[in-house]
């Protein structure tokens, strides 16, 4: 295995292979328990322990807010003289790939458009629902997510940088451990807790991602939907995927984020253009004052009440803003090791704010025009009932089917396809790094060719397995059942990490770099 794969770990190597097998072949030989039995323990943890979730986000990003206007705030993630590797720009780029990008286009009208035609607080498809119906949206796509990945990328970033300590989840428990136990047994069932975790949501994405490809491409082009085309959809990402990751991050995954970033800007000038600008801006600032104003009321809403239920006919908490901080914890591990990779040489407070609102302005932005342009031509009558009434429905086509209602449609279905493509690749290779560095003990800083080419080959064969049977529903929701236990680890982790700047803070030289 060495000579293929380079020095790995091979207990938390083995480890994590062994418990992902029995997690795939109790899905796989069985798909209807698995199913059910995974969705009932979701079931349960939504409707009884949603409240942690919503608890344990909020204390984290009020955390990180404190971390930033302190005065650790200057400490620099790494030593005095070290400067950041890579531009403002293309740091924001690759994290806005890993994180978040792929599911600004798979949600990006969809979303906005659910919660304006079934509001849980106005009366659907009304005037008054469009404000509410983006800050809905804001709040489980903006600065929350961004703060759990803020949270594990500071975290591992700090006892990378600052205490010479490998990329990993492990070493931030440091203060509790002892770094002489940062290699026995406890250390790494947390690393081997995170791989899981990881291939869970990457495959995920991968999966999702590929159908959502597959079924604008056979719009768009005329060809027949199906396993054929997802499956070659996902082969084509493993391809992409790999052979970025295998040039590393400066020449492989930075070059796709600086294109991701332009192709999305790109496509929101376009729509700016053919859209109501002005009333998209109105709805926009309107949305963010509204965000802003009942933060902390939403953050903590519960619907104890029960008025939301009855009205939506579910449990709307739990189905929805439960679900999402679920769906980001999930991907915390994964994102924080490849944010902390590329976040050598930037001060705590950089670190904190610029992951918290500039991925986030980009995304108020990005629904605000894509799905406030949408309830727009609703109103207007510009697109009938029924339209609108698939973009909330057909999830996998809401997107290609607002662009059809749009001038230049041709063009730009596929500068979206391209974006699609370029952007479940950032995710993918980024995992793939991720993965590479975290099953080798964080030994090497630069992880074998070999190993990043296993993870890559092996997700894509994962992800097309999974839709192959159907159980891609039952993987995502293994991933958000493991989200429990990883909100106290990351918890944790910040609560080390404070330990250690308090501590230390007079005698690190990091600390007085201003």
């Amino acid at each position: 295995m060495k000579k293929l794969m380079g020095d790995v770990d091979n207990v938390i190597f083995c480890g994590s292979a062994s418990i992902y097998l029995a997690l795939f072949l109790f899905i796989i030989l069985t798909p209807s328990i698995a199913e059910k039995t995974i969705s009932a323990t979701l079931d349960f943890t939504f409707s009884n322990l949603g409240w942690l979730y919503l608890l344990g986000t909020t204390f984290i990003l009020i955390t990180l807010l404190l971390l930033a206007f302190s005065r650790f705030g200057r400490i620099r993630l790494g030593r005095p003289d070290d400067v950041p590797e890579y531009s403002f720009l293309s740091w924001m780029g690759m994290l806005f790939g890993a994180g978040i990008g792929v599911g600004l286009l798979y949600f990006g009208v969809n979303e906005p458009m659910t919660h304006f035609l079934a509001s849980p607080f106005y009366e659907n498809g009304t005037p008054e629902a469009a404000p509410d119906a983006l800050r809905l949206t804001y709040i489980h796509w903006g600065i929350h997510p961004w703060a759990l990945y803020c949270a594990s990328g500071l975290a591992i970033a700090y006892f990378q940088y600052c205490r010479g300590l490998p990329n990993r989840v492990s070493s931030c428990f440091e203060p509790m451990l002892g770094r002489e136990r940062l290699n026995g047994p406890v250390a790494k069932v947390i690393d081997i807790f995170a791989i899981v975790a990881t291939l869970c949501g990457v495959a995920t994405s991968a999966g999702f991602a590929a159908t959502q490809f597959s079924a604008g491409f056979a719009r768009q082009y005329g060809l027949k939907p199906g396993i054929t085309l997802v499956a070659a959809t996902i082969l084509l990402i493993g391809l992409l995927s790999t052979v970025s990751a295998l040039k590393g991050v400066a020449r492989g995954i930075k070059v796709i984020s600086d294109l991701n970033l332009w192709l999305v800007l790109i496509m929101i000038v376009f729509v700016v253009m053919v859209g109501a600008g002005v009333y998209n801006l109105q709805l926009m600032l309107e949305a963010i004052g509204s965000y802003f104003d009942k933060i902390i009321p939403a953050s903590l809403f519960l619907d104890s009440s029960g008025k939301v239920a009855e009205k939506m006919g579910f449990n709307w908490v739990g189905g929805w803003t439960v679900m999402y901080f679920a769906w980001w914890l999930a991907f915390a591990p994964f994102v924080g090791g490849f944010l902390a990779g590329i976040s050598k040489g930037r001060t705590i407070r950089e670190f904190i704010l610029a992951c918290l609102f500039a991925p986030s302005v980009l995304c108020f932005i990005w629904f605000a025009f894509f799905g406030g342009t949408a309830i727009d031509w609703t109103l207007s009558g510009r697109i009938t009932v029924e339209t609108a009434q698939s973009m909330v429905s057909s999830s996998d086509e809401s997107l290609f089917i607002f662009l059809s209602e749009a001038p230049a449609s041709s063009i730009t279905i596929f500068v979206t396809l391209c974006l699609s493509m370029t952007l479940i690749v950032t995710s993918v290779n980024s995992g793939t790094y991720v993965l590479a560095v975290m099953s080798s003990g964080a030994r090497q800083s630069e992880p074998s060719l070999g190993n990043r080419a296993f993870w890559g080959i092996f997700i894509s064969l994962n992800a097309l397995l999974f839709l192959w049977v159907g159980g891609m529903q039952a993987l995502r929701n293994s991933s958000m059942v493991a989200a429990m236990p990883f909100l106290f680890i990351l918890i944790l982790m910040l609560v080390n990490t404070v330990h250690c700047l308090r501590k230390e803070f007079r005698d690190c030289p990091s600390a007085r770099r201003a």
